[in-house]
Formats: structure tokens, sequence, C-alpha cells
């Protein structure tokens, strides 16, 4: 009997803890006092655990980190979520701070922190950018993409944009504001319309719309 609990306690301290799974909502509530948020806003996790972020209802959200340990050699982010009950999950194995932001409703305060193991030590995270190239990228041929625009700035000369996954870049589907350069003219185009275009990556490591046309049907 003392062999056999022996060999049970051994067992158990040599098989790992099982990885868990948790569940970040997308709230929308525009007309409560905070119009848009993650249930919970800050998550505490294990290595190996993984995190499933679920849009509560019908509405556009999407899950982008631009703020992760140095040693993660990837850039996080999750496809846009329209409809109620999409998904998107990612499993962490870098210990450390992670804070995320939901893109179209960043300037609303719809963000959040994800702690791996232990928070990281001053300078041991690094900030990144979707709208900028990872380093070591290849910037060679112009990516192309299709999507639709959602809006327009004449102002910044700018456009946001519902676009589809753009392979050349590693980036899923999701809505995002892109600088357009100053020889393309915006007065042909308006919100709703779909349209196919270029990015180049320019000097501030921004990828800027080069060409826009209406996509072909």
């Amino acid at each position: 009997m003392k062999k056999l609990l022996l060999a049970t306690t051994l067992m158990m301290l040599a098989t790992p803890a099982l990885a868990k799974e948790y569940t970040i909502k997308e709230i929308s509530d525009p007309a409560g006092s905070k119009p848009y948020y993650f249930e919970p806003s800050t998550l505490s996790i294990q290595p190996g655990d993984t995190v499933t972020f679920i849009n509560a209802q019908e509405d556009t959200h999407n899950v982008m980190f631009d703020s992760v340990p140095k040693q993660v050699d990837e850039m996080i982010m999750g496809a846009d979520q329209k409809k109620e009950s999409e998904k998107w999950s990612y499993t962490f194995t870098v210990p450390g701070s992670y804070h995320f932001h939901c893109h179209p409703h960043k300037s609303l305060g719809m963000e959040g922190t994800l702690i791996v193991g232990q928070a990281s030590a001053s300078g041991d995270t690094k900030s990144v950018d979707h709208h900028h190239a990872e380093e070591g990228q290849a910037s060679g041929a112009a990516p192309e993409a299709k999507g639709k625009i959602n809006s327009i700035d004449a102002a910044s000369h700018s456009v946001n944009i519902t676009h589809e996954p753009i392979a050349a870049l590693k980036w899923p589907a999701m809505t995002m504001d892109f600088p357009v350069a100053k020889e393309v003219d915006l007065s042909g185009f308006k919100a709703g319309a779909g349209v196919a275009f270029k990015l180049k990556l320019e000097n501030d490591k921004q990828y800027w719309i080069i060409d826009l046309k209406p996509a072909q049907k």
C-alpha cells in the first residue's frame, strides 16, 4: 500500500498542470455608461492556457495585441467578428504582460490586459502596430487586397476599410484605417463601396494605399 501511494504521488508530481480555457466577452452597450468593453478586461492565466474572445451580440469587434513580451515573434490579432457568438481563440505560451484592444472601438476605451504566468519586468515588452511591418518582413511587390470602404476622412486623406485576408502580410480579414497616397483621388468613392487596392511600405514603416479602384463585380 505504501509503495502504491508513493507511486501515485510521484506520478502526480511528474504530471504537468492541465491547460485551461478562458472566455473574454466583447460587449456593446451604446446606451450605457461604458458603451464598448471587454468582460473581463483584465485576466491572469498560465502559459499553455487558451483565451477565447466571443462576440456577445450583433456588432463588429476584433482583437489586436499592441503590446507583448519581447520574446513573442508574431503579430497576434483576430479577424473581425460581426455576428453574435462568433469566436477567436489563441493559446499563450510566452509568459509576460499583454495589452489588447478592439480596433473599431479603441478610441472609445475598448481595451484590456492579459498576464501570462507573471507580469513582464520593466522594459521586457514591445509595442506592436498592425499598420506597420514586422521586423524583417519583406517589402517587395505591393500587396493587393479587396474590401469595403466604411468611411473616408478627406482632411487626413485616409480611409477606413473592412478588408479580406491579405496573405502577403499574413493579416486576417479585419477593419482598419489606412493613409492614402496624395496622388490617389478619393472624390469618386463613398462609404459602402467595394474596392480593390494596393499597399506600399513607406519610409515610416507604415502601409499606405497607393492604388484604389472599384472592385470588379
